[in-house]
């Protein structure tokens, strides 16, 4: 008798040892409805808001690889800034062409931006990002068509920053930069 009851204790241990790999994806599944819903995954809060003006920039074109507009050319840029916090400073940049299109009826071409903010005393936001330039012959942005870039650091009171920013470039040939941080 006791050998009977032991082994129906080790057939009921083995058919539920059997049973535990089909209720992990059952329990996989609940905890990430219950993660999903709990607001982990949604975007980050901005803690941190506050606009550059940019003067116009002075400009650079390298026309690299092919003669004329062409996969590979490069705009340098540098101007003046002032944030409405008070800080001034220098925005400086490179601007890479890396798509130019092959059909005449598009009329945009993308670019990799890359920027530094330097705000004084070793205070800096660094932004990098794509962005859509018109085709034919503007080295620079459509006028009030914001182009949204990501802040991937700093230095100084910015360390680690990190959010977007959005570039406006002004009737009066200078640009406007809505800077969100978060934390």
């Amino acid at each position: 008798m006791a050998w009977h009851k032991t082994s129906e204790i080790l057939r009921l241990n083995h058919s539920s040892v059997g049973q535990r790999p089909r209720r992990l994806p059952w329990a996989t599944t609940c905890a990430f409805i219950v993660f999903t819903c709990s607001g982990a995954l949604h975007a980050a809060e901005v803690t941190t808001k506050f606009t550059i003006h940019q003067d116009e920039p002075s400009l650079v074109h390298v026309d690299l690889g092919q003669k004329g507009q062409s996969h590979g050319d490069l705009l340098a840029f540098d101007a003046l800034v002032q944030a409405t916090n008070g800080e001034k400073g220098k925005l400086s940049g490179f601007i890479l062409t890396v798509d130019i299109p092959e059909k005449d009826h598009e009329i945009f071409q993308d670019r990799i931006v890359s920027m530094v903010f330097d705000l004084g005393d070793a205070n800096t936001l660094v932004i990098s990002g794509k962005s859509v330039y018109p085709h034919r012959g503007e080295l620079e942005m459509v006028k009030n068509n914001p182009q949204i870039r990501a802040v991937i650091g700093g230095t100084g009171k910015y360390i680690g920053a990190r959010g977007q920013i959005s570039t406006t470039r002004d009737e009066d040939g200078g640009y406007t930069h809505l800077v969100e941080l978060i934390d």
